[in-house]
């Protein structure tokens, strides 16, 4: 049915339903509601100050304003108390629109009492009723009702929350009417009878329209664990077909000799962490199955030397490696570590690998260069930003690749790095601990690995919370720790100064820096606007220590290693995620000295308090994450979201670990035991996921 013959929407209000993908009356199946409000009596709200209810009644009085600025006031009866609701705004139409013995509904905030009246309404909204109505008899059964999120496109329409919680009801009992269950099933018979599960269709009524409000959270949970459940079962599909049925490299080499020679160019002791991944690399690298997996490691644990180690297994079975970084910056930082420590390892082995960059902005004639030597096989490994996924990169014979901070690219560039060689092993990396519920929802058809302890010359950072106020304290620190010969970050949330935000901006401090605070000192800035070779040359000059204090953005946010750097101040602390803070005060820490992070902030609320105060208590990467996605919920803990298939309607992945666990072993049970999905219990699945999971399935067999 179309929806403009559904009673209260009409043809305009059709327009604005289409312009939000609302097209037909089972389109509102898939509405959520985002708020309840309760239906009570005015007896009942004369009990509920300060929250918002929803009463019904008759009027008995209205009152004219005595000016056109002044409300138009509303008496209802309910028969078990009266309330008074003044409505601001159109006071000639309002007088008009209620009749004397009419009977409404109104939506509204519980206020304090005023002109004699000891409760009243603030209005938000309010819809008609008709007792005599078979339709607004139903609607008033309902002693608890939904609101929803009300899109610009339906306002434009004089769609208000009551006007919509009526059409949707509308819209469902108009399906019921012809369907007992109108949402039809996504789920088997095994698993809603094994799970004691409701019907998928007794969970979208009493989700959108419950009896009770203890209700809504069981109902909720059962098509949470749908959308877990369909998830992991593309997770699973994934994972099987890259285990059983494609099939990878199997690299053939002398471990024992490449174990010793790849030590030897060490200049430092494996922590028992890395020789744990190292271990569970070889052993995927070594089978004819596709590695697809993900290194976790807190910053400064060590993750880039574990990586070489692949590397060099790919590459004495005649394979070439790639790693692809977000940034030139830190393609840079990697390419200048792993090119050191392959100079070494090709003294101690004999060999004579070469370590290529590969970025944008290069010479034309020093880019054709590279990649010939890339095509020719010269060069083994090679390091770059996206302009390795370029159409004109041809690799000779591309064995393994890595992509570091794997979360900044999108589905489509880690596939096409991937199609340069033929089923390649892969491995993602991120210095971004990530927490278990969402690691499982974004990396579920991965291997994991975590190294989850740092080196044993480090030292936790020490972490500071100040005021604004204190910043001459703040500065005076810096300079004893420059007075040691070290160095400092100063890191500001925006380049230009800002008008409608109050924050400190690194172009006009960097003046105040260099000229005024750090005037005996070399103060140096980068951000994200300047040319990549700018940024590369300042941060030279840091490292080479010709510059005593950086001031920059986030720019610096991985992969930087500046070991003489120890002191970090961070404006408007309060501004930053608490794992994105984490990250840049993994920039301090590097070397032997203890470090120090001092976060300043101006405005501190309850929240950015708790964020701020655990930064300073822990050092532990993963605990952070945990309470950084507690607090910023787990859609901004990326900052975007590039699963490509990540998309929830009910689904909290807080509230819901146990669900996706739940979700997960049964998806998982379902495939290893019928891979096709072509038993008949399994029809309904196969089903869902051909009609509505084509894209995903597209994009997880691409990515």
């Amino acid at each position: 049915m179309d929806i403009k013959y559904l009673k209260g929407v009409g043809e305009k209000r059709a327009e604005a339903f289409a312009k939000i993908g609302v097209t037909k009356i089972e389109d509102f199946l898939a509405f959520v509601p985002r708020a309840y409000v309760r239906k009570v009596s005015i007896q009942q709200a004369r009990k509920m100050p300060g929250e918002n209810v929803v009463v019904f009644g008759k009027v008995t009085f209205v009152k004219h304003p005595a000016r056109p600025t002044h409300p138009v006031t509303i008496e209802l009866d309910d028969s078990t108390d009266l309330i008074e609701i003044p409505i601001f705004g159109a006071s000639e139409f309002r007088a008009k629109q209620f009749r004397l013995d009419e009977h409404y509904i109104f939506y509204g905030k519980v206020g304090e009492a005023y002109k004699g009246y000891n409760v009243r309404l603030d209005y938000r909204d309010h819809i008609k009723i008709n007792p005599s109505d078979e339709n607004d008899r139903d609607f008033l059964k309902y002693p608890i009702l939904p609101v929803y999120e009300l899109s610009g496109e339906l306002k434009a329409t004089w769609v208000k929350p009551l006007t919509l919680t009526r059409i949707v009801f509308n819209a469902f009992r108009h399906l019921h009417k012809d369907d007992p269950a109108p949402a039809g099933e996504k789920l088997t018979e095994k698993i809603l009878e094994g799970y004691s599960l409701p019907s998928r269709s007794e969970a979208v009524l009493r989700l959108n329209f419950p009896m009770e409000i203890e209700q809504v959270e069981r109902y909720r949970k059962r098509l949470a664990f749908e959308e877990l459940f369909y998830l992991q079962l593309l997770l699973a599909l994934k994972r099987r077909n890259l285990k059983e049925e494609t099939k990878g490299i199997s690299f053939g080499t002398d471990i024992r000799k490449l174990t010793s020679d790849f030590v030897k160019a060490l200049n430092f002791e494996l922590t028992q962490a890395q020789k744990k991944v190292i271990n569970e690399i070889y052993s995927d690298m070594k089978s004819d199955k596709v590695m697809n997996r993900l290194l976790q490691g807190d910053v400064g644990s060590g993750k880039t030397i574990v990586s070489v180690f692949g590397m060099l297994i790919a590459l004495q079975s005649g394979y070439q490696s790639a790693l692809m970084c977000p940034t030139e910056i830190l393609a840079e930082q990697h390419f200048t570590t792993i090119s050191d420590f392959i100079n070494r390892f090709n003294a101690a082995a004999g060999k004579d690998y070469k370590v290529t960059l590969l970025i944008g902005g290069q010479k034309k004639k020093l880019r054709t260069e590279i990649l010939n030597d890339i095509k020719s096989g010269k060069t083994n490994i090679i390091v770059g930003t996206h302009a390795l996924i370029q159409e004109n990169v041809d690799f000779a014979n591309l064995g393994f690749v890595i992509i570091d901070e794997q979360h900044k690219f999108g589905v489509m560039q880690r596939a096409k790095l991937k199609d340069k060689g033929f089923n390649p092993d892969v491995m993602v990396m991120t210095a971004t601990p990530i927490p278990r519920t969402l690691a499982l929802a974004y990396y579920g058809d991965l291997d994991t690995s975590v190294i989850d302890e740092l080196p044993a010359n480090r030292r936790p950072v020490r972490t500071y919370l100040k005021k604004d106020t204190a910043r001459g304290e703040v500065w005076s620190f810096v300079k004893d720790n420059l007075r040691k010969g070290r160095q400092a970050f100063i890191i500001y949330p925006i380049i230009d100064e800002s008008e409608k935000l109050d924050l400190k901006s690194a172009e006009i401090n960097f003046r105040n820096h260099k000229e005024n605070i750090f005037k005996d000192y070399n103060v140096g800035m980068v951000h994200g606007r300047m040319l990549w070779y700018e940024i590369e040359d300042t941060m030279k000059d840091f490292k080479d220590g010709k510059i005593d204090v950086l001031v920059s953005t986030t720019v610096i946010e991985v992969g930087l290693d500046i070991p003489n750097a120890t002191v970090m101040v961070i404006e408007e602390a309060q501004r930053f995620g608490l794992s994105q803070l984490h990250q840049l005060r993994g920039r301090v820490g590097r070397g032997a000295e203890q470090s120090h992070c001092i976060l300043v902030a101006k405005y501190i609320d309850e929240v950015s308090k708790k964020r701020l105060e655990t930064l300073c208590e822990s050092t532990d990467g993963f605990k952070i994450s945990e309470v950084d996605m507690e607090i910023r919920g787990p859609g901004e803990f990326f900052g975007t979201r590039q699963s490509g298939i990540l998309s929830f309607a009910v689904t909290d992945l807080i509230k819901d670990s146990d669900v996706l666990l739940q979700a997960r072993k049964i998806a998982f049970e379902i495939i290893n035991d019928d891979p096709q999905l072509r038993k008949k219990e399994n029809a309904v699945i196969r089903n869902v996921l051909l009609s509505e999971h084509k894209d995903s399935i597209y994009l997880m067999n691409i990515a």
